[in-house]
């Protein structure tokens, strides 16, 4: 008897093993080929009321209904990317041209500290002073290159974006004639999908689409509603304290908030006590008072727009980031815990056993 339970026990361990190994390889080679369609895929299902409501409405066939909707869709989201590249583009123009005023100040900052750091080697026991000047001024050189760093690495990104934009370009044209196929032959795909499942895994197929729309997708759609109150609240309160780049950092912090785990006070709070002591006593007191407001809307409207949807717990959850950080950068970061909850889904529905209830 224990050697089955050791024989079982290892039998799970090569199973989650050949899964990770699975989701490894199709995250980093299949995924990327196939992402236009995969959106354009969600973007056809997201069209869907739209389309039928032309058909029934203006009584438009099928493909003219798909190509109105793709069109006023595409309109859009170009629309919204165009105008959120100008402001941080104009953001950035800002950054870059107050970088040299920054920069500047580094000699005088750079004398600060070494006078900072000989008062504290002083200071310290006579055993651990050389060790102590070398750790102190290693850190001070590093924190004194963290600027002109920056300035590389962000002239870096913008001449990768600059030459990223031939691909971009064809990255959304695929994923838009992807989502005018897709949307005008929808019946008939479902049809095909349906016809390749065997029938005796068609009812659990169905049990866990209706359980992933339900339950995932309600999920999903609420954070995105969040996270966009985040955003404008941040964006407006930020503008109010007459806060540089307000958009951008609005925008980022709203990315930091949709994170399992983080807040928006990972940001605010912090940045909040270096203005106190900085003595900014009034951007001090209203970062802190617009985090109060975030979070009193963020709770009262959480709990109405997730109901009983239930996400991750705290400890898989920081898990899944920690890995997906490992494994795939900031995407993975972020998008690991979206795997995880699928995963979590299925189990639920029943389609997958991964572990014992």
């Amino acid at each position: 008897m224990p050697e089955n339970k050791h024989l079982r026990l290892l039998l799970v361990l090569l199973y989650i093993a050949l899964g990770t190994l699975g989701l490894w390889l199709t995250a980093r080679f299949l995924v990327p080929w196939l992402l236009p369609f995969l959106i354009a895929w969600a973007l056809a299902a997201l069209l869907e009321p739209p389309v039928r409501l032309c058909m029934d409405v203006l009584h438009l066939p099928r493909w003219a209904a798909a190509a109105l909707c793709t069109l006023l869709l595409t309109a859009l989201i170009l629309g919204l990317l165009f105008l959120g590249a100008w402001r941080v583009g104009y953001e950035v123009a800002v950054l870059l041209r107050r970088l040299p005023v920054l920069l500047s100040g580094l000699p005088a900052l750079s004398d600060w500290l070494e006078k900072a750091v000989y008062r504290l080697v002083v200071a310290a026991p006579v055993s651990l002073q050389d060790w102590l000047r070398q750790a102190l001024e290693g850190l001070v050189s590093q924190g004194v290159g963290l600027p002109s760093q920056f300035y590389d690495w962000l002239l870096a990104a913008v001449t990768g974006a600059a030459s990223a934009l031939p691909n971009l370009a064809l990255f959304l044209f695929t994923a838009v004639l992807a989502t005018y196929f897709t949307s005008a032959r929808r019946p008939a795909l479902l049809v095909f999908l349906r016809r390749q499942v065997p029938r005796p895994w068609l009812a659990r197929f169905r049990g866990a689409g209706r359980r992933l729309k339900s339950t995932l997708g309600g999920w999903l759609r609420a954070q995105g509603l969040l996270m966009l109150i985040t955003f404008g609240q941040l964006a407006v309160g930020l503008l109010l304290l007459r806060v540089d780049l307000a958009l951008l950092l609005a925008a980022a912090i709203a990315l930091v908030d949709a994170l399992p785990i983080f807040g928006t006070g990972t940001v605010l709070i912090p940045w909040a006590v270096l203005e106190l002591l900085a003595g900014n006593l009034r951007l001090a007191l209203g970062l802190l008072a617009l985090y109060l407001v975030v979070w009193l809307v963020r709770s009262l409207l959480e709990p109405r727009l997730l109901g009983a949807r239930a996400g991750l717990p705290p400890l898989p959850a920081l898990m899944a980031m920690y890995v997906g950080f490992r494994a795939f950068g900031v995407a993975g970061m972020v998008l690991a815990p979206l795997v995880l909850l699928l995963l979590k889904e299925l189990h639920d529905a029943g389609f997958l056993r991964l572990w014992r209830d």
